[in-house]
């Protein structure tokens, strides 16, 4: 089981498997950040010939850069999902200061498609996972992540174990199997259900009760 320190879990709940981008995702960021070091040393001896200027261009372009992959290499490890054997939390840090998450329960989800396009991802085994709400929203789609084939069998799975656990809550629930039944019939039959009901209320009452002892 893998341990997350800012996941607040549920009871019983444990967190099955954390999901990040595929590293391709800050692979070019990483590459063009080495080229331009490598520019600014090419260019060291000439910047340090322009003086006191050139000098501190020179040594900004270097903290800029090295700021940047770090913040970078900080987004790629905030930017997750938690996959848990209940839900499955997106967590979108969009800033240092700034983060949403959402959350999708297993009951909520309909579905999970994986989709592998192109020659990269299929080489490099990277994709999306798209989930399909039950509700009336567009779909949740989980951008660049590694194996999603994988994670899409995951999830499938949770899903299939929600969806038993489900029909057997409502095969144990008496009242869920009458009201399952009574959304089957027409208007005219719920109405005389519900005075039948309303007066089995009635006999059953305290009061009734009460009279028909002093009536024996």
């Amino acid at each position: 089981m893998t341990k997350e320190q800012d996941v607040q879990l549920r009871e019983k709940e444990k967190i099955v498997q954390v999901v990040y981008h595929h590293p391709i995702v800050i692979i070019p960021h990483l590459i063009i950040c080495f080229l331009i070091l490598v520019l600014n040393f090419f260019l060291m001896y000439y910047l340090f010939l322009q003086g006191w200027w050139g000098a501190i261009l020179f040594l900004g372009i270097i903290v800029s850069v090295v700021f940047y992959i770090l913040r970078l290499i900080f987004l790629y490890r905030k930017n997750r999902f938690v996959i848990t054997n209940q839900r499955v939390i997106d967590y979108e840090q969009v800033g240092f200061f700034e983060r949403f998450i959402n959350e999708f329960p297993y009951s909520k989800i309909k579905q999970a498609n994986a989709v592998i396009r192109g020659l990269g991802p299929t080489i490099f085994r990277y994709g999306n996972l798209k989930l399909i709400l039950k509700e009336d929203v567009g779909p949740v789609e989980l951008y660049k992540i590694s194996k999603p084939l994988k994670l899409q069998s995951l999830i499938s799975e949770y899903l299939h174990k929600s969806e038993q656990f489900s029909v057997g809550s409502e095969c144990t629930d008496p009242v869920g199997l009458i009201m399952a039944e009574i959304q089957l019939l027409k208007r005219s039959d719920k109405i005389r259900i519900f005075r039948q009901v309303k007066e089995e209320l009635r006999k059953s009452s305290p009061q009734t009760e009460l009279q028909n002892k002093n009536q024996l």
